[in-house]
């Protein structure tokens, strides 16, 4: 619930904000403000299981972070400038669908009938949303 309050509240404030500027500053204002106050956060509450890690997890949240943070935030916020806030993140909200995806094709996890279900009412509800006016 905390995160879904803090992603609720990051999407009307990034409104607010780009009514003075685009989605691209936007979005450099919001990754080096992030950036910084996770690594502190990060460093303060587990420096040594971060300095335990093996360079392969580095690797692999490089390139999740890369992937996230400057491509999906740049997208968020300019789908934020043009939907508004309430239906960009109705949209946004599809992520499920591409991490079970993802998750079966590369995972190996296995397709069942509550994957497909629940895949089901994820895009049946966005449909829902994102035709009314």
């Amino acid at each position: 619930m905390g995160a879904a309050l803090g992603f609720g509240t990051s999407a009307v404030l990034a409104r607010g904000g780009m009514q003075y500027f685009g989605s691209t500053t936007a979005t450099l204002i919001s990754l080096c403000s992030s950036a910084v106050v996770t690594m502190v956060i990060a460093l303060m509450l587990h420096s040594s299981e971060i300095k335990s890690l093996p360079l392969e997890a580095f690797f692999w949240f490089f390139v999740a972070g890369l992937i996230t943070f400057p491509g999906g935030r740049l997208l968020n916020f300019k789908a934020i400038s043009l939907l508004g806030a309430s239906r960009a993140t109705s949209v946004i909200s599809t992520s499920p669908l591409f991490a079970a995806f993802i998750a079966v094709l590369w995972g190996g996890e296995s397709l069942n009938r509550f994957l497909i279900m629940g895949t089901l009412c994820v895009v049946g509800g966005i449909m829902i949303m994102v035709s009314q006016k």
